[in-house]
């Protein structure tokens, strides 16, 4: 099992938790590297991530025996199945600032829950704390947020607008990482000065 996915196990029988749903997919990242769509159970035994059939192939390729991850084709799952995930579990954390009311009722039905519990904290806390392959991620990303603003004194002159300039931006993200974090905002101020005249009467 990878080191996320224990020190997670580690949290949650801490504070009683036998089971979580995961549904955020940041989070689902962050602990397994997975990007498809789908959501990750932690049962009593098991690391299970349910998605649809078109992604099992890529999902398949970037989980390894060492993250002791099982990947299910919904489609396979049966009601009976989705009850017995959490069979014998007290209590279930699920994340409280990413799943809807609608959802949060949706599980308790769908996974027969006893005691659903705001979890939310226990991964935040897991990511707070940043492993050697973060934190030179975060070291690449300012020598490239670096090179952009590099590029962009050298770029930018009179005449460009606002939006040529973000485009620019883009364009050098996407050619120099996965892409932009967030959408690109570039704004300018011209500096009005206003003079005023006094006449003596």
């Amino acid at each position: 099992m990878n080191d996320r996915l224990k020190a997670l196990r580690n949290k949650m029988a801490g504070l009683n938790l036998q089971g979580m749903i995961i549904a955020n997919p940041i989070n689902i990242k962050y602990l397994t590297k997975i990007e498809a769509e789908g959501i990750l159970l932690i049962t009593r035994k098991e690391n299970i991530f349910i998605t649809d059939g078109r992604y099992i192939e890529v999902v398949s390729s970037i989980i390894t025996p060492f993250d002791d991850i099982v990947v299910d084709d919904q489609k396979n799952i049966s009601r009976d199945d989705y009850e017995n995930f959490f069979l014998f579990c007290e209590n279930v954390g699920f994340e409280e600032d990413y799943v809807t009311y609608a959802d949060y009722k949706r599980y308790i039905r769908k996974y027969k829950i006893n005691n659903f519990v705001e979890a939310q904290d226990l991964i935040t806390q897991l990511r707070m704390i940043k492993d050697d392959e973060e934190i030179a991620n975060i070291k690449r990303a300012c020598e490239i947020t670096d090179k952009c603003f590099k590029m962009l004194l050298e770029y930018i002159k009179p005449g460009l607008t606002e939006k040529q300039i973000a485009r620019k931006i883009q364009d050098f993200y996407r050619d120099n990482s996965e892409g932009e974090s967030f959408e690109t905002i570039v704004a300018s101020r011209r500096k009005f000065i206003k003079a005023s005249c006094r006449t003596n009467r």
